[in-house]
């Protein structure tokens, strides 16, 4: 009866061709009884060569459907036997022929299409199944996560304490909405109308009562209210600005106001600097403020458009001028101290320092930080990288120093080449005091002794090894070549970390253990 019994012959009944496909009592010699209740009852049927028992069904009623004739013919093949319908190209078993009823056919094969049997793959869509399963269980458990962490982001619970993220977003400065402290990026360039708008909220005047710099406005008298420039980071009130614009004032006490764009004024605090890269961070105490947005200054590239806003001459304030970008990695000096900068051609004048360099976005990529004086020479203005000044301004706000600056533990004095050949010792930096357990102590530098190479730059200048020391962290290691009674001797040296860097209060002055060496030299 089924294909895998090669003993079983085919019992389709011969006077099954254009016979009509029906439910009825009688079909062929076959009979059916009524069913009883749900059970269906089974007759025997005897189809000439076997034996089996088929499903009785009751008569049709009227809403029940009759099914057309069709026409079905024997054929053999592969050793077994089937019946196929005239009307439809696929191939059954015999016993079988039903429509829509449950009939004895072979349910772990099938046919196909050139009459030969085929395992029917069950397993393919039980695993189907379970995948589709696995699936959506997956959608529903990730959205369900997705729901519980914003809901936990929104209340809070992954807050970072002592932590101020610097700069405005960009879709708040397009639609002066409430501003927060998030770093972003515009997508497309910008009018130089709205940069300068956008600027017009994020610049401010710096006025201190000191002597005149390049950032400030000199009058006759020598001193008088002097303005410099500076921008909004955060909401918060924190405002970035050049060193050298706060300093005297910062050195001798003096007050330190900022003017907004509306023309109110806020006393300001000094939240810290770092003198050596000529960068500081002030605060107010005011709300509504609209932050800058930070850039990024590894990206600036030589011939760039860019754009400068601050107050030159501390009374033509929030004037706006523009240039390219002429040159990178310019390394310049300012009152001894060796600065990196990138060069730039808008004209600045006294009062811009501490501004901003906009670049096409609307993003801020460096200060103004000096310009070339020489005759009538213009169109040479320097930019302190946004990149080097907002870590500088995260540390302070964050931590309050500038974390991970190196420290020896000594106070030096420098051997200029007059002392050195009166003396007949060597150009380098003279050792006044070793602070105890410090890094120096334990590299075994004594009083005395002259350092003259910090790995393999030469040091010629307490200047020279402060610019040194910029290269090293705290906790890192150095080769340190000292002077020391007619013998060159090479140390190695671990340096601290300095605690005090960037603190407006400063390192706690304290006297060298050692007089003055040339304090007796005719």
């Amino acid at each position: 009866m089924y294909p895998n019994n090669e003993n079983e012959k085919n019992t389709t009944p011969e006077n099954s061709v254009n016979e009509p496909l029906r439910y009825g009592p009688e079909y062929g010699n076959n009979s059916y009884e009524s069913p009883v209740g749900n059970e269906p009852i089974y007759k025997e049927q005897n189809t000439g060569e076997q034996t089996y028992s088929k499903p009785a069904y009751s008569e049709p009623t009227a809403n029940e459907p009759f099914y057309s004739k069709q026409v079905y013919h024997e054929i053999s093949g592969n050793g077994h036997t089937y019946i196929e319908s005239a009307d439809a190209p696929w191939k059954m078993y015999s016993p079988g022929i039903s429509v829509n009823q449950p009939y004895p056919r072979a349910r772990n094969h099938d046919v196909m299409r050139n009459g030969m049997p085929r395992e029917r793959k069950r397993w393919l869509g039980s695993f189907i199944r379970a995948a589709c399963l696995v699936i959506v269980c997956s959608v529903f458990s990730a959205a369900a996560a997705y729901t519980i962490m914003d809901y936990r982001f929104e209340r809070g619970d992954f807050a970072v304490t002592n932590q101020v993220v610097l700069g405005g977003s960009p879709s708040e400065i397009r639609h002066d909405g409430n501003l927060t402290s998030t770093v972003g990026k515009l997508t497309s360039e910008i009018s130089a109308q709205d940069i300068y708008d956008m600027a017009r909220k994020q610049v401010v005047g710096i006025v201190t009562e000191a002597p005149g710099l390049f950032g400030a406005a000199e009058s006759p008298g020598g001193v008088s209210p002097v303005s410099g420039s500076g921008f909004i980071i955060s909401t918060e009130g924190y405002i970035l600005t050049n060193y050298h614009v706060i300093e005297l004032a910062h050195a001798n006490n003096l007050a330190i106001s900022v003017v907004l764009n509306d023309g109110s004024s806020y006393e300001a605090e000094v939240v810290g600097f770092e003198q050596s890269n000529d960068v500081a961070v002030i605060k107010i105490n005011a709300s509504g403020l609209t932050p800058a947005l930070i850039g990024n200054s590894d990206n600036i590239r030589v011939g760039q458009t860019i754009y400068a806003v601050g107050n030159p001459f501390g009374d033509l304030v929030y004037t706006m001028t523009d240039g390219i970008v002429s040159a990178l990695d310019r390394v310049v000096s300012v009152e001894g101290k060796s600065i990196g900068t990138f060069q730039f051609s808008a004209a600045v004048n006294r009062g811009n320092s501490g501004g901003p360099i906009y670049n096409t976005e609307g993003e801020v990529l460096g200060i103004v930080t000096a310009k070339v004086v020489r005759g009538n020479v213009e169109g040479i203005g320097f930019a302190i990288p946004i990149n080097d000044a907002i870590e500088i301004a995260t540390e302070l706000i964050e931590h309050g120093y500038i974390s991970g600056r190196p420290l020896m533990g000594i106070t030096g004095q420098t051997v200029t080449p007059g002392n050195a050949e009166y003396y007949d010792w060597v150009v380098g930096v003279y050792i006044r005091s070793v602070s105890p357990d410090s890094a120096a102590d334990n590299a075994g530098i004594a009083i005395g002794d002259i350092i003259t190479k910090l790995d393999n730059e030469e040091i010629n200048t307490m200047d020279a090894l402060k610019e040194a020391l910029r290269n090293h962290r705290a906790g890192g290691a150095a080769t340190i070549t000292i002077w020391r009674e007619g013998e060159y001797i090479d140390l190695t040296i671990t340096f601290d970390e300095d605690m005090y860097a960037g603190q407006p209060q400063g390192r706690p002055h304290t006297e060298p253990d050692s007089p003055d060496p040339f304090e007796n030299r005719p």
